[in-house]
This record gives structure tokens, C-alpha cells and sequence, in this order.
């Protein structure tokens, strides 16, 4: 039975079209070789400045799982989302099977991510909290431009546009020179739907903000 969220809260995982997509390619993955998926995400996923997998075993899983490059990094973020939400509000390993199940995860798939997170939950926070330490970083600036694409059939139609994103982040103290020693450069993509959901969900921290102000 999927977990019931007061419709005035903020659900623990938020279901969104892309985690939707996601779970939909998950539950097209061998069951038996799924947990090796999940145990190699949460193993690496404290390690912000590393991929996961390098383009080889990418080339690998993409094979060996039937997906596209696109598909698989829809699957990659998605788990590793799943898993920082898990961590951050500390979910039951039950509790996450039925949040799972409640985003259209099947029952199998949605027990192997648990039976993961319980056996791995305790390290993944504690590896989470030994490399923040130092901080969260901060956004420096913020740039964006759209990419459109035309339809060939109708030039007059536009097809998929989207919203480029680039981020400067940094750490919230400056190196000895005065200058941030810590910078980086992240670039998203959104789809109408994507930055609609991404929209809803800054409206509702901003009310929470607005709230404690």
C-alpha cells in the first residue's frame, strides 16, 4: 500500500514527470542485477566532484540494461535523488518502498532500493556528513538562455524547446587572498515540465521562508 502524504505537505520524494519517466525505465531492468546498480549510486554518491560511472561502464549499462545515454542518466539522477531524500529526511526503509511505489515503481524494484538502503543507510550518512563539513556551496551568479528547436515539417513550429541553466557555485568562504578557491561551473537543462516542477517546488520553500520571517 503506497504511503499517504497530507496534500498540505511537502512530500518526503517529490514525484515529478522526470522521476515518473525514471521508474518507468527501472522497472525494465533485471530485478537480479538491479541492487548492484543501487549499492555502486549510494557507495559514490558523497563524492560531488566524481562520476559515478565513467563513460566505459556508462557504455556498459546502457547495453547490458537496454538503455539509451539519455535513459541512463534519467535513471542515474533519479536513484541518486531518491537516495539524497532518503538520507535527508531519514526514511524508513519501508517507508521509502512505498514512496517508490507510490511514484509507479514496481513492488520488486522498489523492495531491492530498500533492502540497499537499509543495509547501506548508516555509512551513506555518515560518508554525507564527514564531506560537508565544510559548508554548503553558495550560488555566485546565474546565467540562462533558451534552446529551441524548430519541427521540420513546420519551420513555423517550435519543437521540444527547453531552458539552459548555468550555475556558479561556490564556497561561502573566500581563499586567503580573498578569492573563492572552490568554484564550479553546473549547467541544467529543463523542460517546460521539469522547470514547471522546479518552480513549484522553489514556491513552496519560498512560503516556508516567508513563514519563519
Amino acid at each position: 500500500m503506497a504511503a499517504v502524504v497530507d496534500a498540505a505537505e511537502k512530500p518526503l520524494i517529490a514525484v515529478t514527470a522526470r522521476l515518473k519517466e525514471a521508474t518507468g525505465l527501472i522497472n525494465g531492468i533485471t530485478v537480479a542485477k538491479f541492487p548492484i546498480l543501487v549499492t555502486r549510486i549510494i557507495g559514490k554518491l558523497h563524492l560531488r566532484s566524481e562520476s559515478i560511472f565513467t563513460d566505459a561502464e556508462q557504455e556498459q549499462l546502457c547495453s547490458l540494461f537496454g538503455l539509451t545515454t539519455s535513459q541512463l542518466s534519467t535513471v542515474l539522477e533519479s536513484l541518486s535523488y531518491i537516495l539524497e531524500q532518503a538520507a535527508y529526511h531519514t526514511i524508513h526503509p519501508n517507508q521509502l518502498k512505498d514512496l517508490l511505489m507510490g511514484a509507479d515503481m514496481d513492488e520488486e524494484h522498489a523492495q531491492a532500493v530498500a533492502t540497499v538502503w537499509a543495509e547501506e543507510a548508516t555509512e551513506f550518512v555518515g560518508r554525507l556528513k564527514e564531506h560537508t563539513m565544510s559548508g554548503p556551496k553558495a550560488l555566485l551568479d546565474s546565467q540562462y538562455r533558451l534552446h529551441l528547436m524548430m519541427g521540420e515539417s513546420n519551420l513555423t513550429r517550435l519543437k521540444d524547446p527547453s531552458a539552459l541553466f548555468e550555475f556558479k557555485l561556490g564556497r561561502a568562504e573566500a581563499g586567503p587572498q580573498g578569492q573563492n578557491t572552490d568554484k564550479e561551473d553546473v549547467v541544467v537543462e529543463f523542460s517546460h515540465s521539469e522547470l514547471y516542477d522546479l518552480f513549484q517546488q522553489l514556491e513552496h520553500v519560498q512560503e516556508q521562508l516567508d513563514s519563519l520571517s
